[in-house]
């Protein structure tokens, strides 16, 4: 388990340098990268700010658990 764990902290560390490579062979490839890159972090930006919201609005507004009933009409 410890080889494991050494070995995927060692990929990451390697990482930005083989993205460097890839990128710098081609500039279709750089291209590429970048609009990747672009697409997941909008995604994450995305998706964090949904999920923050979500966690926030449980302690902001604790008692409003949906829409109140409407209004009895008078007879």
């Amino acid at each position: 388990m410890q080889g494991l764990l050494t070995q995927l902290i060692q990929s990451i560390v390697e990482m930005p340098a083989r993205f460097a490579d890839v990128a710098l062979a081609d500039p279709l490839s750089a291209i590429l990268i970048l609009f990747g890159t672009l697409f997941v972090g909008a995604a994450s930006v995305v998706f964090g700010y949904l999920t923050l919201g979500a966690a926030l609005s449980l302690f902001i507004r604790p008692g409003s658990t949906g829409r109140s009933p409407p209004p009895r009409e008078a007879r």
